[in-house]
């Protein structure tokens, strides 16, 4: 049963991600010279030491590397985008920010998927997470080279869409 997969994981100790990327581990916003495959793992290690080295700076990364769509959603309120991800993150150990600031690991499970070839300004990966109770989902990450100013041809995310419990996207022909 499900229960039972989950006290299973539970009970396991499994390391969180610690791949790193050089260069990427002090970044805070987006630049034109971060390459798309570097996105995720820097925004999810931010996420990871969240308070590192301030009060929410994963968060406020999170923010920076979000596209207009979010910062409408939040009417360009950061403060009000934080204590959202805070209250998801307490509420639903497999939100998003849930695994990303309390779960137990996260690894990549597709290489970059660049829309378009090499000069393509999509880009798709999926990541598969351990929640804090031991509980899988997946992620498909979408993000865009912005195309005008501020930050022109900096790689910004669009979309972090969930899997259901089992793994598995709406149409999986979209994963």
């Amino acid at each position: 049963s499900d229960e039972d997969l989950f006290e299973e994981l539970a009970n396991k100790n499994i390391p969180r991600e610690t791949e790193t990327f050089d260069g990427c581990d002090s970044v805070k916003e987006p630049s034109p010279s971060l390459k798309p495959e570097e996105i995720v793992p820097l925004i999810m290690r931010a996420l990871q030491n969240n308070n590192e080295p301030e009060k929410d700076a994963g968060l406020k990364t999170a923010w920076e590397f979000s596209t207009d769509t979010t910062k409408w959603v939040f009417k360009n309120n950061v403060t009000d985008f934080i204590e959202s991800c805070h209250e998801t993150a307490d509420l639903f150990p497999t939100s998003f920010y849930g695994v990303s600031m309390n779960g137990r690991s996260w690894e990549l499970e597709t290489e970059l998927n660049r829309v378009g070839g090499d000069n393509g300004w999509i880009a798709t990966q999926v990541m598969k997470t351990i929640s804090s109770d031991g509980r899988m989902r997946r992620w498909q990450w979408e993000m865009r080279k912005n195309k005008r100013p501020p930050c022109l041809g900096c790689w910004k995310v669009e979309s972090i869409a969930s899997s259901d419990r089992n793994g598995n996207f709406e149409d999986e022909d979209f994963a």
